[in-house]
């Protein structure tokens, strides 16, 4: 058997009530190793032993030129197997994603699996629970409004949970070039 390297991704977090907690550990399987709730920005992103001070240089310069925003959560989306949130505005999610990729090339998201990327932060996940259902109590948690300020690294560890690496600040900077 041979062994692989542990993952790592680049997300933003975003905290989420008890009730859709509670809703994400009983039915998304990242929850239960450890993911916290997120859009996805990048993943999967470098090998953990290619992490290292230059890479997070990169990440706060790609960070620092992109404005903290607010989000808003208020509709339930699908995907075959998957409940989730859509995020408003969507843009500036993909404006990281792309800005993040244009760095980093050899990672496109998710392997290159899908033709469009749509920013979502995942509830369930699934292919025989009951998705509208869950689909259906998620509704009652709605909407929300979070403050977007960072990006966040996560790492897989050797006992398959993940944690946090590095936290990089959105932040205006003078003299670069900042998109909301």
């Amino acid at each position: 058997m041979v062994a692989t390297e542990p993952a790592s991704a680049i997300v933003v977090r975003v905290p989420v009530s008890r009730a859709l907690e509670r809703s994400r550990r009983q039915w998304d399987r990242a929850a239960g190793v450890g993911v916290p709730a997120h859009v996805t920005i990048l993943f999967p992103f470098l090998p953990v032993s290619r992490l290292g001070p230059a890479v997070r240089a990169e990440l706060a310069a790609i960070a620092a030129a992109h404005a903290p925003f607010d989000v808003r959560f208020r509709r339930v989306g699908r995907f075959p197997g998957v409940v989730y949130l859509m995020p408003e505005p969507s843009g500036p999610f993909s404006r990281l994603t792309e800005a993040v990729v244009a760095r980093y090339p050899d990672f496109p998201p998710y392997g290159g699996a899908f033709d469009e990327v749509i920013p979502h932060l995942t509830i369930a996940e699934s292919d025989d629970g009951p998705l509208g259902e869950v689909a259906e109590h998620v509704r009652t948690a709605l909407p929300f409004e979070r403050r977007v300020s960072a990006l966040e690294l996560i790492v897989e560890g050797g006992d398959g949970r993940w944690r946090t690496r590095w936290r990089v600040p959105l932040l205006e900077r003078a003299g670069l070039p900042v998109r909301p």
